[in-house]
């Protein structure tokens, strides 16, 4: 009986971190949320911090890594939560460089950090204030990669040939198997 209790209090436990190594904070109840950030930026103000979104742009420079992202609340779990609604942006200042193909345009990350003074700055042609986080640690999330999909009809074939039958339309079935290119396109030889 002991040994049931033991190996409940350990997936008990392993269930509680659930965001990843690098996103470990102390204590998750005095995390800055970035709406509070923007409401009142001088209370936020060096208060720990975890944000998270999508990369709209990376600038390296011999000072360090400044990433643009446009913030999206985090999942459970850390990753951000994409929608068609965002919250606004901020910025998140590294020290030293990030390969901007790796944090290339549209990847999700998340950070944690300190928050720092906002900054102005511009979207095309309109004036923004930026919240800036200055981060302790990083976690670029990999791409999530959509199952393929096969579609099988298993209607009977003699039913579906006679012209006094209803029309009947495929009923789908999802296989994650490989994809298949429905279309390909021919090669030129030269």
């Amino acid at each position: 009986m002991k040994r049931i209790a033991a190996i409940f209090s350990a997936l008990l436990l392993s269930a509680c971190s659930s965001f990843p190594d690098a996103l470990q904070v102390a204590d998750d109840e005095q995390l800055v949320s970035y709406s509070a950030a923007l409401e009142q930026p001088e209370v936020a103000v060096g208060k720990t911090a975890r944000w998270g979104g999508v990369v709209a742009d990376v600038r390296n420079s011999d000072s360090g890594t400044v990433i643009e992202v446009v913030n999206f609340d985090l999942q459970r779990w850390g990753r951000p939560l994409t929608s068609d609604q965002s919250q606004g942006r901020f910025r998140a200042k590294i020290t030293g460089f990030v390969d901007p193909m790796v944090w290339k345009q549209g990847s999700s990350v998340t950070f944690v950090g300190t928050v720092a003074e906002p900054e102005t700055g511009a979207i095309d042609e309109y004036t923004y204030l930026f919240p800036v986080l200055n981060v302790s640690s990083k976690y670029l999330w990999p791409v999530r990669k959509e199952p393929a999909r096969l579609e099988v009809n298993y209607d009977a074939l003699w039913y579906r040939h006679y012209w006094y039958s209803q029309p009947t339309y495929p009923r789908r079935i999802y296989y994650p198997g490989p994809v298949m290119d429905k279309n390909p396109q021919p090669t030129k030889d030269n």
